[in-house]
């Protein structure tokens, strides 16, 4: 009896410090969108806008991760990034790519910080005077390529929760390079 009260502790707990939790810190409304993009080609970078987020929960939650949902074969994840709003001195676009974009609004020129570590309050909101984009390469001409959702992992009350908002993003065809 205690042989197996011990293996019943060790096997309970084993996956705990790792295990991130179903969370939902940020309401089910938030972030809904669809960015298309026709203007990709093989090896471009594109960064994209990750969906605006409220804390509505009672708790501080410190972001560790951005990401997307779901990635096809042909679009490789590079990072998401955090950014100062006024550093768009034109406006924040919802997209750029390497091919349609202009240099001007290229998220790679502009500062930025990791998004690991960033506090969202009980109530604040994302964006407000900072946004973050996910940074993705396209490595195929294979069309259309569609990544859904946009996860969210971040840690509240020393527990992990991971949280996947609806935002998609489809690489169409592409239309000829300038």
């Amino acid at each position: 009896m205690a042989i197996s009260v011990i293996v019943g502790l060790l096997v309970r707990n084993s996956g705990e410090p790792g295990r991130i939790h179903e969370g939902d810190a940020f309401g089910v409304e938030d972030g809904s969108y669809e960015i298309g993009i026709p203007t990709a080609h093989v090896d471009d970078d594109v960064w994209y806008f990750a969906p605006g987020i409220t804390n509505r929960s009672s708790e501080k939650v410190t972001l560790e991760d951005v990401r997307p949902g779901t990635l096809p074969d042909g679009i490789a994840f590079v990072e998401a990034r955090l950014f100062d709003k006024d550093v768009f001195v034109t406006g924040v676009p919802m997209s750029w790519d390497s091919s349609g974009g202009s240099a001007g609004d290229d998220p790679s020129s502009k500062p930025s910080t990791e998004v690991r570590g960033y506090t969202v309050l009980p109530g604040q909101t994302l964006p407000a005077e900072k946004i973050v984009y996910l940074h993705v390469r396209i490595t195929t001409t294979k069309r259309p390529l569609m990544s859904e959702g946009v996860e969210f992992i971040y840690e509240q009350d020393g527990k992990r929760y991971s949280q996947t908002l609806s935002a998609n993003l489809t690489i169409a065809a592409a239309s000829p390079k300038r």
